[in-house]
């Protein structure tokens, strides 16, 4: 059996997918009712202000904020006529058929007041507000539909001109004329049955997107990304996952349907869980997740590395920590490298971290030892589906990586800024708190009719605002009546179950 398992954990206050490789947590999805992904969604946006200076645009598209448009992500040929000058000059200088550099100034391709459609790319991030694209592309499991392209892709995970070939080949009898397929890696090794019933799936999305872009006028939603369940399964379960559990019946047949539709084989691997043990718990993953947030994560050797986050990068440090060696000092640095470079790449990837990420290895002399780390390191990167790169180890012994950020951190998504401190520090949202709640209540063994729980003002406001919605979908939750007591003398991610006074 694979070593690879998918979980899925769904309650009134979240919903959690983690992706386990060796059963150690490599990847984890948060969503919430009120912040739901934006990444993949398609809007018809109207561009309320340009920006020759930065060659950029903002549209509003419905969301708080106005969202981000940048001249590099125009497609040209979607926004002016077949006989529009600055197209004609825009396709002579496309000779080789592949996209390049917009030269075309933004203020020439769009107007102020003009409607646009438009997908959101990356995600709004502290203060900054989506970011957009004009190429528009549908996800699918094997293939992404590029309606405004008629051309065939292959996934770069494949060297093999001779799959490569078939596969384009394939697509060109099969798919319609006008649009444009990339095949995906999970893509390289289905039928071409398989490839037609996605191929219908997603030009009926994009017709339905169509039609609902030309209803009325003003910025709206005209497609939305798949929710975290069928996403996930869609991204994330591959012919490598072995099993996949889900703690929920709605979810557990959302999923059971959506594989019946494209791969009906992998269906005998989806399992509802039933037991009473949280199935984060059955796991144990349950506390490698409450380490998420740590600054020091230990390694087995006694090493240990330190994540700090500037506004400008990642800086993440390692040190040999307890690590005392057994044969030489050269080794045991080699050594605590060596565990750090895998885990470091693990962190990655269950934190989210974006950016510009650098690692201050301890100096290595030895060329050989420094070329073992590189090679992990690389090994490691090329594992991750987001898209990253890295440099080699400089003289002083600093790695420096660029990992793809669309979405914010899972930091930023759990925890507020502490006003205590200015935001030096961390504290959990009254959102994460009302969730660690949630799944206290689920572990109680004995669960009473009542539950009276003190927890910090801020988190005890969230509770109860309008009229004590989220207390009222706990109750409903785990079938019991809760009692909350303010208590300022609680930080603001603590909270303590009370003793029932006698009646």
């Amino acid at each position: 059996m694979s070593a690879k398992k998918i979980l899925f954990n769904a309650t009134t206050a979240e919903k959690r997918a983690a992706l386990l490789e060796q059963n150690k947590v490599v990847e984890i999805v948060v969503e919430r009712p009120d912040s739901y992904r934006l990444v993949g969604n398609i809007y018809r946006g109207r561009v309320i202000s340009i920006l020759p200076g930065l060659q950029a645009a903002f549209v509003e598209i419905g969301l708080e904020r106005s969202a981000f448009l940048h001249a590099s992500d125009i497609e040209p040929s979607v926004l002016l006529n077949e006989d529009d000058a600055l197209l004609e000059r825009f396709s002579r200088n496309d000779s080789s058929k592949r996209r390049m550099v917009v030269r075309i100034p933004i203020e020439k391709l769009l107007q102020k007041g003009q409607e646009v459609i438009v997908q959101v790319i990356k995600e709004p991030i502290g203060t900054k507000g989506a970011k957009l694209t004009t190429q528009i592309s549908i996800a699918g499991r094997f293939l992404v539909l590029v309606p405004d392209a008629d051309f065939i892709g292959v996934s770069k995970r494949t060297q093999d001109f001779k799959k490569r070939g078939r596969l384009k080949k394939l697509l060109a009898q099969i798919k319609p004329k006008g649009v444009g397929f990339i095949v995906r890696t999970m893509g390289l090794k289905v039928s071409e049955a398989e490839f037609i019933r996605e191929i219908n799936l997603l030009v009926d999305a994009w017709r339905s997107a169509s039609g609902e872009a030309l209803k009325g006028t003003g910025p709206k939603l005209i497609h939305r990304e798949m929710g975290i369940t069928t996403r996930v399964i869609r991204d994330l379960f591959s012919e490598d996952v072995g099993e996949v559990y889900v703690d929920q019946e709605e979810d557990f047949r959302e999923i059971q349907s959506y594989l019946a539709a494209l791969s009906p084989d992998l269906c005998r691997r989806v399992i509802l869980y039933k037991e009473n043990e949280p199935l984060f718990d059955k796991f144990d993953i349950e506390k490698d997740l409450e380490r998420l947030l740590r600054r020091k994560i230990w390694l087995r050797n006694g090493g240990y590395i330190l994540i700090d986050r500037t506004e400008a990068l990642v800086a993440i440090d390692v040190n040999t920590g307890r690590n005392v060696g057994k044969h030489s000092l050269e080794e045991t640095i080699f050594q605590t490298n060596m565990e750090a470079a895998g885990e470091i790449c693990r962190q990655l990837r269950l934190r989210d971290i974006g950016g510009l990420i650098v690692i201050d290895f301890i100096d290595m002399r030895s060329p050989q030892h420094r070329k073992q780390v590189e090679h992990v390191m690389q090994k490691a990167l090329d594992a991750d589906p987001t898209a990253t790169s890295c440099t080699g180890l400089s003289k002083f012994g600093l790695l420096e990586i660029t990992r793809k950020r669309v979405r914010p951190e899972l930091q930023e998504f759990y925890t507020d800024v502490c006003h205590a401190c200015n935001g030096l520090g961390w504290v959990f949202s009254p959102e994460t708190v009302t969730s660690r709640i949630d799944r206290e209540l689920q572990r109680l063994p004995d669960r009473s009719k009542e539950q009276r729980i003190a927890v910090h003002p801020a988190v005890a406001a969230y509770l109860l605002q309008d009229n004590a919605k989220v207390k009222r979908m706990l109750e409903q939750e785990r079938q019991c009546r809760i009692f909350i007591v303010s208590d300022e003398e609680l930080e603001q991610d603590e909270y303590k179950f009370q003793e029932q006074s006698p009646r």
